[in-house]
């Protein structure tokens, strides 16, 4: 339905600060699409171009801190290792934005596995560094890293093959979402009710990563209560900002309308973090059953003092507009057109909002 313009074009957009946040973003997006096409199709040149911009532009602190998270983001989902050196850099920095850290942490937790390259030892050492360190790190970067530790070490240990093989139709395992996220879900979930694995997950006493692990299973479930079991994390929790901003994003991956309010009531609490903000105002573009709610929520904050707020909303506005919201016909079948690459929460079962054609 919506064609992938050309690469040079994609590259131009990209590079250029100057053009609108939005437009940039579907630059992002499109690459990645380019890169799982080229890589399918061989073509090394493609692949090698795609990577290129996208560490260039990561390293460009023009495009401020929304952007770039957003990159580093995509740079992790494509689990290239050529990626890993530019993310290091970025999280190495003690003087860079606190989010683009966190999300080049988080990245290079998503591209390591148990393939040992002069790539990866030094990306895992910059994680190792970075959570250790309280004066380099604020607390979100250093919980991120240790997320992202407790990761590889969970997929280079003989548990992660277990966990997916026994029982292969574990419903919390077997996930629809084409993501790769920072924690696995976890079989003991199974049977479960959403109620337990809730409690499970608010639990603060509990590691990040096992409330992390809650989480996700509570995704896969899927759901009205598991709308509104992540929903009241997010509201409730007091322990991590970085954990309440992913809650958020998979609340926006659930698409559930049940989820709504607890989004708003998020993005409208004073002295939250505003990467949590941000995330809920992603999160509210992406639902699905309610968009004249969601808009008035959206345009309100585009005002926001928080600048990375008030980018979310202008994106989150602008791909609705452009693909005519209000149709509800036509917004059903951009969500079930799987040629279509998604701007926020890109790891939906269905992509919810494609990304608009980069002028030239």
């Amino acid at each position: 339905m919506f064609a992938t313009p050309p690469l040079p074009k994609l590259v131009a957009s990209l590079a250029d600060p100057a053009r609108s946040v939005g437009e940039r973003m579907r630059a992002v997006y499109y690459l990645k699409q380019t890169y799982t096409t080229a890589t399918k199709d061989g073509d090394s040149e493609a692949v090698a171009t795609v990577l290129s911009a996208m560490e260039l532009n990561l390293s460009n602190k023009e495009h401020g801190k929304l952007l770039r998270h957003e990159i580093a983001y995509v740079m992790g989902q494509l689990k290239d290792y050529r990626c890993l050196l530019a993310l290091a850099s970025v999280l190495d920095d003690g003087e860079d934005d606190c989010i683009a850290r966190h999300e080049c942490a988080e990245a290079i937790g998503a591209i390591v596995t148990s393939k040992v390259t002069a790539e990866s030892a030094v990306a895992v050492q910059s994680l190792r560094r970075n959570y250790a360190s309280e004066e380099a790190s604020p607390v979100e970067v250093r919980e991120t890293c240790r997320i992202a530790i407790d990761f590889i070490d969970w997929k280079t240990s003989t548990s992660s093959q277990e966990e997916y093989n026994a029982p292969m139709a574990c419903a919390c395992m077997l996930s629809s979402y084409d993501s790769t996220d920072p924690a696995p879900p976890h079989p003991a979930h199974e049977n479960l009710s959403h109620e337990e694995i809730g409690e499970q997950m608010r639990d603060e006493a509990r590691e990040l990563f096992e409330r992390y692990r809650c989480m996700f299973s509570l995704r896969n479930k899927g759901g009205s209560e598991a709308a509104k079991e992540l929903g009241r994390a997010l509201v409730e929790d007091k322990s991590s900002a970085l954990f309440r901003h992913e809650l958020a994003f998979v609340l926006g991956q659930l698409q559930h309308v049940d989820g709504l309010d607890f989004l708003v009531q998020s993005l409208e609490r004073e002295g939250e973090h505003e990467f949590v903000r941000h995330e809920s105002a992603e999160a509210i573009g992406a639902i699905d059953g309610d968009w004249d709610k969601c808009e008035r929520i959206l345009v309100k904050f585009k005002q926001d003092h928080d600048l990375i707020v008030r980018q979310s909303c202008e994106v989150a506005l602008d791909a609705m507009d452009y693909f005519g919201v209000d149709r509800k016909d036509t917004f059903r079948a951009i969500k079930n057109d799987s040629t279509v690459t998604s701007h926020f929460n890109i790891a939906c079962k269905r992509p919810v909002k494609a990304a608009e054609a980069v002028t030239p």
